[in-house]
């Protein structure tokens, strides 16, 4: 019993049911970051390096070892009781699953209860190849506790990391946990496979029709809710001493309203909720930085919270489908590994998706007054900008709006036009907006009509708009429309933002600029290690010459506007975020 089981029932089957038929769709299915949520660590899924690795967080130490292809962790044992003597003995564990394959990956380690499991504090960097601790690849305060989660996938990660799970807690506060398949499989969106296979097999009830579920056959609000199952701000609803045995009661053709309690921040049920006061504390505390204040998400993971959110859902019939598709063609030329990127439809990396429903005239380069072939005439630059955040990147936002910089400004939100343009400020914007649209403009203080959008967000504003904003400085689109010779200096700053993560995002986008490429910086490492380093990018900067603009704050023969620059840093909003992406 060292780990959660899979264990087919219910009328579930599991996948490799699937691909006696199904081959085409099994295969692509099989090369999709969908199955790999969750695996069993065995030598060729682990990514991690685990070949005699010492690493420290916390003042706790571990050693990863790899003896007969598993996986091994060496510390102080996470089960014992503080203060006890158990406490300061060391233990080893094996990896026994992994959460993640796209850019992170998690590892997971038997507590020796049951099946319960515990996490390694740190996670594997897959683009980078490298160690960090968990809390520098999430934006949250930095701390110096460390957690190993105890009991954390089998009550909760289990939920969107396996198929059919069921929780299977124990008065003892131990798991028995179990699922269908681990990571989200073929049943996961089609619903149970048995009586599928029973009724082509002709050996289901005479009068048996096929149950098996198409989402693509379902209305465009039901097939959406099959992906909003995992990708939704939600709790389950419904008997949870059931729930905890025998699993959820949500099958793909459901609405998903009937077992899960879908929250918005404004609604009417979040509204009651609040009203309890046992349970305030620790909705807010949850959902911190998880929505902007006018109710729009922030984070990433949550696509179908957005969509439900969109114009293009409650008025027309826009669904999850209209851009993606779960199964690559035969007709994409894709290679496979860029189709799992997003899983787009090959025609969705462009304006394809939109004018299915809006008329191609109507959104031709007299709507959008910029270049036909350039990112400003893109609509998802526009109307999807990149204000949501997770894993250590901003993606795009699944609500459709119009670019209003009054609402954006009112909910302390980075806008689309200055997320491409870099170097503007608040007032080009709102000049522009008003000039193209009769958009009315908002009232603007001396800074904002001055100094770039960016540079505010990126040296004063909260710490997901941080983030977001040192996301944008290495986007190619926003570098090709602003420029890249200027933001090495502002992205130093960020080499010491009291957020890890915000470290980390910094030095990827420094290394996309100009004669950065090869910098060598660790985010996480000492005080001298990282201010050598930003005196490394202001030599570097220094050594080219660089035009006057007032509103980067420089001015003439590559003078720094320093003392303005360190005044609008002394503004930074400190507040608490902790983005439950």
């Amino acid at each position: 019993a060292l780990r959660p089981i899979e264990v087919p029932d219910q009328g579930y089957v599991a996948s490799d049911a699937c691909r006696e038929c199904h081959t085409e769709q099994h295969a692509t299915w099989f090369a999709s970051y969908h199955r790999t949520m969750t695996q069993v660590a065995t030598s060729d899924v682990v990514l991690g390096d685990f070949d005699d690795v010492k690493l420290s967080h916390g003042g706790r130490d571990y050693h990863l070892s790899t003896t007969d292809d598993v996986c091994w962790v060496e510390m102080l044992d996470p089960a014992a009781i503080p203060g006890t003597a158990a406490a300061s003995q060391s233990v080893q564990r094996p990896i026994v699953m992994s959460t993640g394959s796209h850019h992170m990956q998690a590892y997971w380690f038997p507590v020796g209860a049951r099946r319960t499991l515990g996490i390694l504090p740190f996670v594997f960097l897959k683009e980078t190849q490298e160690w960090i601790p968990r809390s520098a690849a999430f934006v949250k305060p930095a701390t110096d506790k460390v957690s190993h989660e105890i009991g954390r996938w089998n009550s909760g990660c289990c939920y969107c990391h396996s198929t059919r799970p069921q929780e299977r807690e124990m008065a003892d506060l131990s798991w028995d946990t179990r699922a269908v398949e681990f990571g989200i499989s073929c049943e996961a969106c089609h619903g149970p496979g048995q009586q599928h296979i029973a009724y082509h097999r002709g050996t289901a009830a005479s009068s048996a029709s096929d149950p098996i579920v198409n989402p693509e056959d379902l209305s465009h609000v039901r097939s959406s809710q099959v992906c909003g199952q995992c990708h939704s701000v939600q709790t389950l609803s419904g008997d949870l001493d059931k729930i905890n045995v025998a699993g959820n009661t949500f099958r793909p053709g459901d609405d998903l309203h009937e077992s899960r309690d879908l929250w918005q921040l404004h609604s009417p049920e979040m509204r009651e909720l609040l009203k309890n006061e046992s349970l305030h504390e620790q909705v807010v505390s949850t959902n911190l930085g998880t929505f902007y204040p006018d109710g729009i998400l922030r984070v990433a993971g949550r696509e179908y919270t957005s969509l439900e959110q969109s114009p293009c859902f409650q008025r027309g019939e826009m669904s999850c489908l209209s851009c993606h598709q779960l199964h690559k063609t035969k007709d994409d030329t894709r290679s496979v590994k860029e189709w799992a990127d997003d899983q787009l439809k090959p025609g969705s990396l462009g304006n394809d998706a939109c004018v299915q429903c809006h008329d191609e005239q109507q959104y031709s380069t007299a709507h959008t007054h910029h270049l036909a072939d350039s990112s400003g005439s893109n609509c998802y630059n526009c109307h999807m900008p990149h204000t949501s955040y997770g894993l250590l990147k901003a993606i795009r936002n699944h609500t459709i709006t119009i670019p209003d910089l009054k609402l954006d400004l009112a909910a302390e939100r980075p806008n689309a036009c200055n997320q491409c343009h870099l170097d503007k400020s608040l007032k080009w914007t709102a000049d522009h907006l008003e000039k193209w649209y009769s958009i009315d403009e908002p009232e603007l203080d001396a800074e904002q009509s001055e100094v770039a959008a960016s540079i505010l967000w990126l040296l004063k504003g909260n710490a997901a708009n941080r983030a977001l904003a040192a996301w944008a400085m290495g986007w190619s689109d926003a570098q090709a429309v602003s420029g890249n010779d200027w933001q090495s200096i502002y992205l130093a700053q960020l080499l010491n933002d009291p957020y890890l993560a915000i470290r980390m995002i910094a030095r990827r986008s420094l290394q996309t600029l100009p004669e950065l490429a090869d910098l060598k910086v660790e985010p996480l490492g000492s005080d001298s290690e990282r201010s050598n380093a930003i005196r490394s990018i202001v030599s570097r900067w220094d050594r080219d010459a660089h035009d006057a603009n007032p509103a980067l704050l420089l001015g003439p023969g590559n003078a720094v506007k320093t003392r303005r620059i360190d005044a609008i840093m002394k503004q930074r909003d400190d507040t608490p975020m902790k983005l439950a992406e």
